[in-house]
């Protein structure tokens, strides 16, 4: 019964007047009246939110409402009837776009939908949809932003003597993607003049969504790896020099970090702007590229060859006394190590003594014999005077050995005190680096958590 009055009612509705409907024709009975649009905005899900192209797609539910003076009854005729729901093709309805809209089309609406219609002429028009809109996104604090994208709704035919707007909606039926949580949801109606239609001006309601990035994923995923792979460089300093993996250990830190670098680029727009972690980033990059740079000076100290010159006085006292007594490189160990070295070199045979009489033997030798040849006559060529001087021949032969082995001992022992003297060096400064290094690493974790309070 009740579908055989609703069927009725329409059918008077839209066809049994003398002047039947006309969904072409907005629906008042005065020209000059205008229609009062309420449209309510419900933000149910942020699908996606496109940093690069600055898009936003989010699933919303829009609901119009508005007085068609056109169809009103009296429920009294329909066995009190008071509402009904129509098919949205049937009846007028307003010409509301999304300004800054970025599908595929104008068409906010699909058709088909209902609308339910009270007996005074109030209508209701409500419906789910997913927009995709053009936001200008702020990307400086990322991944721990908020951002806000502007939704802006207005009629495109009808002007402000024809079609005045109010916007209404909340945030209440919202539920977070996981990345996204909304903080408000604020509401302002405008009236604008546009080019296309000067001196005319029409009413639009703007919906500004303002969310907040759930920052914990990018955290874990972009952050601390960084963090972590900083601190390995930390690694280099500690590593023996004689290794030869320091180098190739700040090489390898750097290539990760330019990796994590990309992969923050791609999701990016291309735009003069860079984010807070692109910061972080080049500055860790060039806090790993001035840690190799050091790696290669301590290198270059650690091997100083045995032609190089000791090193300055007040190089010594500096480094080796006041910085290594500072930052406690075993300054006893040290000590005694000198000390060694210095007994060890007191045992060396010189010889000079022994070397200094075999060479007074030798001329002795040669003053007694000289003589002897003389009054002797040719009693010097006998078996015995030719074993004397074999045996004189032999030790002085030995004794130019004694001395070359004692003058090649001495220059090794030189140039063993000088390569130690300058890899000593070069361990102080590695560590003195290391402590700048630190210092650098947590000033610039600092200023990257201080900037985003």
């Amino acid at each position: 019964m009740c579908s055989v009055l609703t069927k009725g009612l329409v059918k008077r509705l839209f066809n049994d007047k003398e002047d039947p409907y006309n969904r072409q024709i907005r629906p008042t009975i005065n020209e000059t009246t205008a229609i009062h649009l309420k449209m309510q905005l419900f933000v149910a899900r942020i699908l996606e939110l496109n940093e690069r192209f600055q898009l936003l797609k989010a699933n919303v539910w829009l609901t119009f409402d508005w007085v068609d003076e056109f169809l009103t009854w009296n429920p009294e005729e329909y066995e009190g009837v008071e509402n009904i729901k129509i098919s949205s093709d049937l009846i007028w309805l307003p010409d509301i776009v999304l300004y800054n809209n970025a599908g595929t089309g104008y068409e906010p609406y699909l058709q088909n939908k209902l609308v339910k219609i009270d007996h005074t002429g109030h209508v209701n028009w409500a419906f789910p949809h997913i927009i995709r809109a053009s936001c200008d996104l702020n990307i400086a604090n990322f991944p721990f932003d908020t951002q806000q994208c502007d939704l802006k709704f207005g009629p495109w035919q009808h002007d402000c003597t024809e079609l005045v707007m109010e916007g209404a909606g909340d945030e209440t039926v919202f539920r977070s993607d996981g990345e996204w949580d909304m903080v408000g949801l604020a509401i302002q109606t405008n009236q604008f003049n546009y080019p296309d239609d000067p001196g005319v001006r029409y009413y639009d309601v703007t919906f500004t969504i303002k969310i907040r990035r759930r920052s914990m994923h990018y955290v874990f995923n972009l952050l601390l790896p960084c963090i972590l792979i900083a601190s390995i460089t930390l690694l280099g300093f500690l590593l023996p020099v004689d290794s030869g993996e320091k180098v190739s250990l700040g090489v390898t830190v750097l290539l990760s970090l330019t990796v994590f670098l990309l992969l923050i680029a791609e999701s990016m727009p291309p735009s003069s702007v860079v984010p807070i972690i692109g910061h972080y980033y080049i500055s860790t990059m060039a806090l790993v590229s001035f840690s190799l740079l050091l790696t290669v000076l301590v290198l270059n100290l650690h091997h100083r060859g045995p032609y190089c010159n000791r090193a300055p006085k007040w190089l010594r006292v500096f480094v080796l006394g006041t910085l290594a007594r500072f930052l406690r490189l075993q300054p006893a160990e040290l000590r005694q190590r000198k000390h060694e070295l210095d007994r060890n070199s007191s045992h060396i045979p010189t010889g000079n003594d022994n070397l200094d009489h075999l060479d007074e033997g030798r001329s002795l030798d040669n003053k007694t014999t000289e003589p002897n040849r003389i009054s002797s006559g040719n009693k010097s060529r006998d078996g015995s005077s030719e074993r004397k001087e074999d045996v004189v021949a032999l030790m002085l032969r030995l004794v130019s050995h004694v001395r070359y082995i004692r003058e090649h001992y001495q220059d090794v022992t030189e140039s063993e005190d000088v390569q130690n003297e300058w890899k000593q060096i070069a361990l102080v400064v590695d560590r003195v680096f290391a402590v700048l290094y630190v210092i650098g690493m947590i000033c610039t974790v600092t200023v990257l958590f201080f900037n985003l309070t």
